[in-house]
């Protein structure tokens, strides 16, 4: 999707302002599940002891701190003040530094893997995204990300979407923005990472579950933790909010499993590698 220079800095500065905002409740909210899937994506970016490993769109660093676990040398990286403190915080056995995906302070041919967790769709020019980390990877190098799986009836993103979908009103005042699910689709994977020089290059989902307490988290994730789903929702009128909250709450009680809620929020998995 092509977007005018003025798409691409109202967008910037909208999820710039809104991680800025929400990199706490975001951890509160979607840590332990998005970090469900950092395994996976290590394991196909081929990290292992002393691989030197780049994790951008760090967030709060779960993946890049787990690489450090596997014996890598690890750096992180945000565009995001807020995100970088509390990678810091929560973190200590990586570094982190602030910089943008789509000009990556680095050397060429510095990484032996660069991964990104969840961060894909959120780049204005996810083009640039990719031929940068071409660049700084080593020859030989892999390349993994994930994002959200498109959504379905009965999953995470299916049910709220559907609810805003079918009860909320149109919010005329969010930006124009990248379609949020592509890189759920390998085809459009490959639209991207192939011209950038990768090769090899393939999607899959990875399982992840939220395992919630009240029928109510799931609504309060989207509503307090995200950027985009959450000014969707708090742009709506507050009648209107609650109509949502309640079929978003409806549709998690069919969902309990025992003394719980389980949720099911996959991740897709790509991957690509530079020649060596």
């Amino acid at each position: 999707m092509e977007f005018t220079d003025d798409n691409i800095k109202h967008f910037t500065e909208f999820e710039k302002a809104g991680w800025e905002r929400a990199a706490n409740a975001y951890h509160d909210h979607w840590g332990a599940l998005s970090s469900q899937s950092a395994s996976a994506l290590l394991d196909a970016a081929k990290v292992k002891r002393g691989s030197r490993v780049l994790d951008v769109a760090t967030g709060a660093g779960y993946i890049a701190s787990k690489a450090a676990e596997l014996g890598a040398i690890s750096t992180g990286l945000d565009f995001s003040q807020a995100q970088i403190e509390l990678a810091r915080k929560t973190f200590t056995n990586v570094a982190f530094r602030r910089g943008n995906a789509q000009d990556l302070p680095f050397e060429s041919s510095t990484f032996d893997a660069v991964v990104i967790g969840f961060g894909m769709n959120h780049f204005p020019c996810p083009e640039k995204a990719a031929s940068e980390v071409w660049r700084v990877l080593k020859p030989g190098g892999v390349f993994a990300f994930t994002v959200w799986a498109s959504p379905k009836p009965g999953e995470g993103f299916g049910i709220v979407l559907s609810a805003i979908e079918k009860y909320g009103v149109p919010n005329a005042k969010l930006p124009p923005a990248p379609p949020y699910f592509r890189f759920a689709d390998e085809q459009e994977v490959k639209i991207v990472l192939a011209p950038a020089g990768f090769f090899e290059i393939s999607t899959y989902i990875v399982p992840q579950f939220w395992r919630h307490q009240t029928p109510n988290q799931l609504f309060d994730a989207f509503n307090e933790g995200a950027v985009r789903a959450t000014a969707m929702l708090q742009l709506q009128p507050e009648n209107i909010r609650k109509v949502i909250r309640d079929a978003v709450c409806r549709e998690v009680g069919k969902l309990r499993n025992g003394d719980e809620f389980l949720i099911s929020v996959p991740a897709a998995l790509s991957v690509g590698l530079k020649k060596g």
